[in-house]
């Protein structure tokens, strides 16, 4: 397969050869109506002042007019076919990286900001959808006509055809080429910048609120200004490039025009050429540098589109076939949880922690803590098998977490973690999303558990009251327990939680943790980030984290 980035992610837009073909052919048709029409015309003109019986120009005077409109259905056909063909290729692309996501490894997505998550589904999947509509199809309609304008004017002149071929060359390719470069320019300068700006902005408009309380507001504005600014600069920068390749092709075009004049009164002086046919010649450069004006375009939005599928790759790779993982048997009583020599942290960075040694056994339950950046939730998305270890490995029972499959890894860990994501549904599917076939009676007694009693006698809507993206019709705490019912509702014999009493007033705090307690008499092991000492010295053992320093002990409560 070829490393071009754009040819290896076009195929996920399923395009169908026959229609991509017919709406090329209803461009280059409607732009040698176009041609056709000026060339036309200028025999009529040319014709009727020699003052010919009018029915020798019936046949030319039927003939613009049905070119005319022609052209109109031509131009609106092409447009709905090559948008049609674009529009579901998208379609079906977004909905390929929302599979890829969904099923691909966890690391692909964990550390990704939503900025980036909208700019790769949202602008990136359109932009390669518009190489098709604006690049790919406009360049071999240009292609065509510029091919065919040369032919049909060597009919006429030779001399002039080769001229034209110079020209469409100069015009075709260094031009766009030159624009393409000041987009190049433009894009790798910029990339990061408009992430930021992207990223930014989610921020400020989904926490409005809570940025005027607190005064920083106006910092993020700030920062989107500059980064308004610095684009405004590169853009100017990039403006030259542009300037110079626009000259550049209409000068191409005025040569070629002229060429036709010279050559022309040339051919004429000698009798090679009628005067009709002269006007022809001239008219003929006009037509052809049409297709061409959207030359340009298309190679810079085939640059960007280019960008955009470098960016989509990595989501939409597939992991290399593996030998299928491990059957990992249920846990017996006494099997436990494991690192040994444990280095983890996030993809392509360092690790946070190494030389990790503890065990957790069924029935028993561990707080892992330390200040603030010591990597403790990293930590746990290890333990869970989110992350794949740096170094040293993670057991279950004798097997590697690494030998086991995701789906399986699942079914034996819950990890909620401290920013897990509320769908913008109902309460009920929020739910439903650690058991499938959950019950109602199950969901309601899950939410007690969770300290949700009252709140949920308060909702008119039941189980079918909506959360909101992101769960933005929640409070902080209400939010922490949602998650924390979705932890009772798991079957998973391992739960590790990351700051399960968060946002929770002490008496709700303690009473969830009576309740997390009560779990380990049902053989399920715990492991829980938190900041709270009286948490920690609520769970069996505690697992200390120094900013930096990796190596803790694991001490009784």
């Amino acid at each position: 397969m070829s490393r071009h980035p754009l040819r290896q992610v076009l195929p996920e837009l399923g395009l169908r050869p026959r229609m991509v073909g017919f709406a090329v052919a209803l461009g280059t048709a409607a732009l040698f109506a176009s041609t056709a029409l000026g060339a036309l015309s200028a025999w009529l003109i040319a014709r009727a002042a020699e003052m010919p019986p009018v029915l020798d120009l019936t046949l030319a005077i039927v003939g613009v007019r049905a070119l005319g409109l022609t052209r109109a259905a031509l131009r609106y056909a092409h447009r709905l076919v090559a948008h049609d063909v674009a529009f579901h290729g998208v379609a079906r692309l977004r909905a390929r990286l929302v599979d890829a996501l969904a099923r691909g490894p966890l690391t692909r997505v964990l550390g990704l900001k939503r900025g980036d998550l909208v700019a790769r589904l949202g602008g990136d999947v359109d932009a390669v959808g518009e190489a098709v509509i604006r690049a790919l199809v406009p360049m071999a309609i240009a292609v065509g006509v510029g091919v065919g304008s040369v032919a049909l004017l060597a009919f006429f002149l030779p001399a002039a055809a080769g001229a034209l071929a110079v020209s469409l060359a100069i015009a075709g390719g260094v031009a766009p080429w030159m624009g393409a470069r000041a987009l190049a320019l433009l894009e790798k300068a910029s990339s990061d910048t408009r992430s930021h700006q992207l990223a930014t902005a989610l921020e400020l408009l989904e926490g409005a609120a809570e940025w005027k309380v607190s005064g920083q507001a106006p910092v993020l504005l700030g920062a989107l200004r500059e980064d308004d600014l610095s684009l405004e600069r590169l853009s100017a920068r990039a403006a030259r490039w542009t300037a110079a390749a626009t000259f550049l092709m209409h000068g191409a075009w005025s040569a070629s025009v002229g060429a036709a004049l010279v050559l022309g009164f040339a051919a004429l002086g000698r009798g090679a050429l009628s005067q009709v046919e002269l006007c022809v010649v001239v008219l003929v450069p006009l037509g052809a540098f049409e297709a061409l004006q959207s030359m340009p375009a298309a190679l810079t939005q085939l640059l960007r589109s280019t960008e955009a599928a470098r960016r989509l790759l990595p989501f939409l790779e597939m992991p290399e076939a593996v030998a299928p993982a491990t059957a990992l048997p249920s846990p017996a009583p006494a099997a436990h949880l494991r690192a040994e020599g444990l280095a983890c942290g996030w993809p392509d960075r360092s690790a946070a922690v190494s030389g990790i040694n503890l065990t957790v056994r069924r029935g028993r339950s561990l707080a892992l803590t330390g200040p603030s950046g010591s990597g403790k939730t990293t930590l746990l998305l290890s333990l869970a098998g989110h992350l794949p270890a740096k170094a040293g490995v993670v057991k279950l029972g004798e097997v590697s977490l690494a030998d086991v499959s995701e789906q399986r890894r699942v079914e034996l860990l819950h990890c909620s973690a401290e920013d897990a994501h509320l769908f913008d549904t109902t309460l009920r599917e929020n739910l439903r999303v650690v058991r499938a076939t959950l019950t109602d009676e199950e969901a309601v007694a899950a939410l007690h558990k969770a300290g949700l009693g009252d709140w949920y006698a308060r909702q008119p809507q039941g189980l079918d009251t909506p959360l909101g993206r992101g769960g933005e019709a929640l409070s902080g705490g209400e939010r922490r327990r949602v998650l924390l019912a979705r932890a009772w509702l798991s079957e998973a014999p391992w739960l590790l939680l990351d700051e399960p009493t968060e946002h929770l007033d002490p008496r709700t705090a303690a009473r969830v943790m009576r309740d997390l307690d009560g779990m380990k008499a049902h053989g399920r092991g715990l492991v829980v980030v938190t900041h709270d000492a009286d948490v920690a010295r609520a769970l069996d053992s505690v697992h200390t984290l120094a900013r930096r320093d990796s190596e803790a002990a694991v001490a009784p409560a």
